[in-house]
């Protein structure tokens, strides 16, 4: 009976867990395909060459640059993420393997990306603070560091949350009764 009701209860897990993630994952997938579309009609006014120069005669690190010059090809991956993650929540929800895998790699990775971020951010926030000192900006060179150690304090809660909560998912998802719902086997104790 308590075997029963062990099954029941991860089974009831899976489906809810992958609901949520398909609703998660056509909204992505929808405001990817958006970022998709703002990104061809608007960058297909701007003169890219005159873009180009004026960031040659700045100050402008190099991946600056490449993030400027690649934003369509970065909102297509991102679509593609969005759309594989729908994917493997499909297939977590019709309990294949693949959907397992694939739904335990993006907990995982995802996760991984959050902490990933923290860095991108005080990157960003190195930038700003490294450019030329001019009497007027000083104040807002005071409330950006007091911006930078709010949102890096928000970044690190919010990373470690998540990471939290993922790693319950996953371990909630590699349980035996779980796993036997993927055609798994069970683990030898």
């Amino acid at each position: 009976m308590a075997s029963i009701q062990a099954s029941t209860l991860g089974s009831a897990f899976v489906t809810v867990t992958a609901k949520v993630s398909i609703v998660i994952g056509v909204f992505a997938a929808l405001y990817a395909a958006m970022q998709v579309i703002a990104a061809v009609l608007l960058l297909g006014h701007v003169d890219i060459d005159a873009v180009l120069g004026f960031l040659s005669a700045q100050s402008v690190p190099a991946p600056v640059v490449w993030v400027l010059t690649h934003l369509t090809t970065i909102a297509v991956a991102f679509l593609a993420i969005c759309i594989a993650f729908l994917a493997v929540s499909v297939g977590l929800l019709r309990r294949h393997a693949w959907g397992w895998w694939g739904f335990v790699l993006f907990m995982v990775m995802g996760a991984a990306a959050n902490f990933a971020g923290i860095a991108a951010m005080d990157a960003a926030f190195s930038l700003v603070q490294a450019l030329p000192h001019q009497p007027e900006t000083e104040q807002l060179r005071t409330e950006l560091a007091a911006l930078r150690v709010l949102t890096l304090a928000t970044l690190w809660a919010t990373a470690i949350v998540f990471a939290v909560l993922h790693g319950l998912v996953v371990w909630q998802l590699c349980k035996p009764a779980v796993r036997s719902e993927f055609g798994m086997p069970r683990s030898p104790r």
